[in-house]
């Protein structure tokens, strides 16, 4: 059960682009900013399996340019960990300007499972990096242009307008490959969570082809209808039950203006 990639994955409307034809791009970001902090209880049907966080750091510099740190933790409670263990940590650099991914690494302990990596983006050069990887053809391996990983491609979506009745998309790489999925807008919905209540907008991701993780039922993500569109209650269908993510308390982070450096470009 890899809860952080539930809470990652549930918003990210993608599809597969051409490596190649990389040319910079300005993205206005309202949604979110440094300070952000995000807390959610993970329900496994009737029982609480644990909490998770989504944090925005920053803004730090990576080789010249300056980027947010987007942190996800999950972790699963006393009782649940007697009989699977959960302690995972994703962490990206997500350009300020450009909103694609710098940098992106993961820790996985989950019951006997263990799984750490790190991966650099070469935006302009279409490749993505990965240097503790074995094989050799696996090491830098091509991504299409602005290609985001799992945990960025969440909040690269907040920034869009998320309209009733439209669908998007991005391009996401993850695992030495890039995966095709598209969000669609269902509807409004208010919705009641341990935060609070909020009018928010129905969204639901589909696979379009090989997914990260097998799709087993319909994925459901109600995000707040304002300009940050923040998830407060996530939900999927699992190979046996349901697994629900319900935002527990929030800290709003401060949105940083930046300015187009492309012009009109």
């Amino acid at each position: 059960m890899r809860l952080v990639f539930l809470l990652v994955t549930l918003l990210a409307g993608l599809s597969a682009g051409q490596a190649g034809d990389y040319s910079p791009r300005y993205v206005e970001n309202g949604a979110f900013g440094p300070g952000e902090l995000l807390e959610f209880s993970v329900e496994y049907g009737i029982v609480k399996a644990g909490t998770a966080t989504l944090s925005v750091t920053g803004p730090e510099q990576r080789e010249g340019l300056m980027a947010y740190r987007i942190t996800a933790n999950a972790r699963s409670n006393p009782a649940f960990s007697a009989f699977f263990r959960v302690d995972d940590t994703n962490a990206a650099l997500l350009d300020m300007v450009q909103l694609h991914t710098l940098m992106f690494s993961k820790s996985l302990q989950e019951g006997d499972y263990r799984n750490s990596e790190e991966v650099f983006f070469d935006q302009e050069a279409g490749t993505a990096y990965y240097p503790e990887e074995d094989d050799e053809d696996e090491r830098l391996v091509e991504i299409p242009p602005h290609a985001l990983d799992v945990l960025s491609c969440l909040y690269y979506a907040r920034t869009l307008p998320l309209e009733v009745g439209e669908a998007y998309t991005l391009d996401c790489h993850t695992d030495n490959d890039n995966y095709p999925l598209q969000v669609t807008v269902l509807r409004e919905e208010r919705i009641r969570v341990p935060a609070g209540t909020f009018d928010c907008v129905l969204v639901q991701p589909e696979l379009v082809g090989e997914g990260i993780f097998d799709q087993q039922g319909a994925i459901l993500v109600w995000m707040t209808d304002d300009e940050r569109h923040m998830p407060v209650l996530m939900r999927s269908a699992i190979v046996i039950g349901e697994i629900a993510c319900l935002l527990e308390s929030y800290t709003e982070g401060t949105v940083i203006p930046v300015d187009n450096p492309f012009g009109d470009e």
